[in-house]
């Protein structure tokens, strides 16, 4: 049974125990390893799926009962206030560089919300506490 390296936390494809490095083209000794990140998440506002689907029901609505009140359904300006409603998320690549002595290696992770930023961001710093452990 092997020994137990310490705690494991994965950053793109790269993942870190409390020993090694271990990147898709080697592993690496922890120890002096240095670690940057560039975050580059992009604001996304897209028309919220709900709105769209009030806002359709509220137009068919509209269009049955149009004739009931001559043409004038306060269901269709429902309709179209519904699909003003927006939602507001982030998605955009964030870049995190290791160097361990003469070797370099940069893996990518898509970030998709303010907290998974953070989270990402938590799990570099992790692995910069446990590099400087030693």
């Amino acid at each position: 049974m092997p020994a137990y390296n310490g705690p494991e936390v994965q950053i793109g494809d790269v993942r870190v125990d409390g020993r090694a490095i271990y990147t898709p083209v080697g592993v690496w000794p922890i120890q002096g390893s240095r670690w940057m990140v560039i975050s580059q998440p992009m604001p996304v506002v897209t028309t919220a799926g709900w709105g769209i689907a009030l806002g359709v029901t509220f137009t068919v609505l509209g269009v049955v009962f149009a004739p009931f009140t001559c043409g004038l359904s306060l269901f269709l300006l429902f309709g179209l206030f519904f699909l003003t409603a927006k939602t507001h998320t982030m998605s955009g690549p964030m870049i995190v560089s290791v160097q361990a002595g003469q070797y370099h290696y940069m893996a990518r992770e898509v970030v998709y919300s303010p907290q998974h930023a953070a989270e990402a961001l938590q799990r570099v710093n992790f692995a910069q506490a446990l590099a400087s452990r030693y």
